[in-house]
């Protein structure tokens, strides 16, 4: 019933892209929290083009990155990085590897693609890091927000931290990095009106291979809505749990039945 995923850019998500280019324009830092399950993460990677470039940038030495490379390495200006869970005293060695790899990267790739006929735009063809985003932000310690500090004041550039709701309550304890906190956003969950839409319209971008035929009737997609609540990590988990059930059963259409079934087998669901 699954297959691969595709990013949908629903509202919330180009609310949540607004609000980085606003990072951006004003160098601020910026706070974005939310339930987990609605999309910040997902959302940070597709607005820095990471599962592109994050597979570029980590590399077993410079002869390994020159063959990973492609343009979209040349135009890259945005940073994400998760937060470890320990050893944090790397994070920002990290960043700094991360973004030494991005502009060694850059200037291999027009080598090998160009060789010596554009070498001497080296120095125009490439932008500077104008965003950080920084996954994760509950695990780090005062120490650790201090080293982002020292790099947004030094870079002179915008970051985002993505949290949990109530990290903007644990930041303002840091007056000297909260000082330098510009805006802040909420990621909520979809609106049911957009959950309809997508469920209706959307199930191949989800990665879901249905057709509304396959429900025996319209209450089953108004029960999915009202139990996921627009949590699209809880729409997956879902759907996972009807196809082993309607496997199990020998199924082939999803009725209310099976969809309250689902949701009983959740160990998250939303009774």
């Amino acid at each position: 019933m699954t297959k691969k995923q595709k990013f949908i850019e629903t509202k919330e998500y180009k609310r949540f892209a607004e609000f980085c280019d606003a990072c951006i324009k004003y160098q601020y830092i910026g706070i974005c929290y939310g339930q987990p399950g609605v999309g910040k993460t997902l959302s940070s990677r597709y607005y820095t083009n990471w599962d592109i470039i994050e597979n570029q940038v980590n590399h077993r030495g410079w002869k390994d990155l020159a063959n990973k490379t492609t343009d979209d390495i040349l135009s890259v200006d945005k940073i994400f990085y998760t937060a470890p869970a320990e050893k944090q005293t790397r994070l920002s060695s990290d960043l700094h590897s991360i973004n030494g790899s991005i502009d060694l990267g850059q200037k291999l790739h027009v080598l090998n693609k160009y060789e010596h006929e554009h070498s001497e735009n080296f120095s125009d063809a490439f932008q500077d890091i104008e965003l950080i985003i920084i996954d994760e932000i509950d695990r780090l310690k005062v120490q650790h927000l201090e080293q982002l500090r020292s790099i947004y004041d030094e870079r002179d550039l915008a970051m985002v931290f993505i949290g949990m709701p109530g990290i903007e309550k644990k930041l303002s304890r840091y007056p000297q990095l909260y000082s330098r906190i510009g805006f802040a956003h909420e990621f909520d969950n979809l609106s049911k009106d957009e959950t309809h839409h997508i469920l209706e319209y959307k199930w191949q971008d989800l990665g879901v291979d249905l057709k509304l035929e396959d429900f025996t009737d319209y209450e089953a997609i108004t029960t999915i809505i009202k139990i996921t609540k627009g949590n699209f990590r809880l729409i997956h988990r879902l759907f996972a749990q009807i196809d082993r059930i309607m496997d199990i059963n020998g199924l082939d259409k999803i009725s209310t039945e099976v969809v309250e079934t689902a949701r009983d087998s959740l160990v998250i669901g939303i009774r």
